[in-house]
This record gives C-alpha cells, sequence and structure tokens, in this order.
C-alpha cells in the first residue's frame, strides 16, 4: 500500500498512544509509514481536538500515567497531519457537514470525516465502527483499520 492515501480518523490516531486498545498495532504501521512519507494523512480540524482529549480521558481514568499522556501529545502535534479547515472555508465545511449528519444519521463530528473524504477523493481510514457504517450510508469510500496491510 505504499503511496496510500487517507483521511485519518481520531479513532486510528488515538490507538498510537492507547496501547490497550485493539488494533493499535496496525494503527502503529499506518503512522510509521506516514512519518516515512509513504503514506498522506488528512484530517478535519476536530482531530487537534479530538485526540488531547482522548488522550486525556486515559490519563483521567488512569489508563496512561501523566507524563506519558504529556509526551502523547507533544508526539500527536509533532506529526503535523494535514487538516482541512481554514477561516475561509470552516464555515460552509460546518453547515455541510450537518447536512451530511442528518442525511447519513451520524454524529456531527463524524460527518467531517466524511465531508474531508468526499472533498480530498481520500478514502476515510477508521476504527470507529458507527463512523464505517454511516460511510457506507453515505457511499463514502471507507478502508477498516484491521484491513490495513503493508506487505
Amino acid at each position: 500500500m505504499n503511496g496510500s492515501r487517507w483521511v485519518i480518523d481520531a479513532s486510528v490516531v488515538a490507538k498510537v498512544y492507547l496501547k490497550d486498545e485493539e488494533f493499535s498495532s496496525q494503527a502503529d504501521a499506518v503512522i510509521s509509514h506516514y512519518i516515512d512519507g509513504s503514506v498522506e494523512l488528512i484530517a478535519p480540524q476536530i482531530i487537534l481536538y479530538e485526540i488531547p482529549r482522548a488522550i486525556e480521558a486515559a490519563v483521567r481514568r488512569r489508563r496512561l500515567e501523566v507524563e506519558r499522556g504529556r509526551q502523547a501529545i507533544v508526539d500527536f502535534l509533532d506529526l503535523e497531519i494535514s487538516v482541512l479547515g481554514s477561516a475561509s472555508t470552516l464555515h460552509p465545511m460546518i453547515r455541510s457537514a450537518f447536512e451530511l449528519a442528518v442525511a447519513a444519521s451520524c454524529r456531527f463530528p463524524d460527518a467531517l470525516y466524511l465531508l474531508v473524504s468526499e472533498r480530498s477523493g481520500y478514502p476515510l481510514l477508521t476504527a470507529d465502527r458507527r463512523l464505517f457504517e454511516a460511510a457506507q450510508r453515505a457511499n463514502v469510500q471507507t478502508t477498516w483499520v484491521e484491513d490495513v496491510s503493508f506487505a
């Protein structure tokens, strides 16, 4: 899968830092290939908030030590995953994502990922079953994280 391009969902990226979750090895592989330049990843801006929130929740629940949580946030930000949504495009994206959330019967944050996938032409890569199913309803090309292989 060298040269792959995906819209990456927070459910995949979070697994890089939360090693007790299923599919964390697949998430590590995706991020490793992103770091070495053989995979391109993009996401909606909301990922910049979702990953630190997931890390903070893991620290609060004692799944992750505080210092490891701090480092995980630094490491995530250092990835510099390209995000879509600028001052000039954010309002139209929000309106479009709302319509997509209604049409696909999904949560608004999930609709942002679907929208970025539609607009970029990149398939969505997710480990969130509800988002995967919403993508199917919205006819958005989707890859389930377990199906990723770099052989």
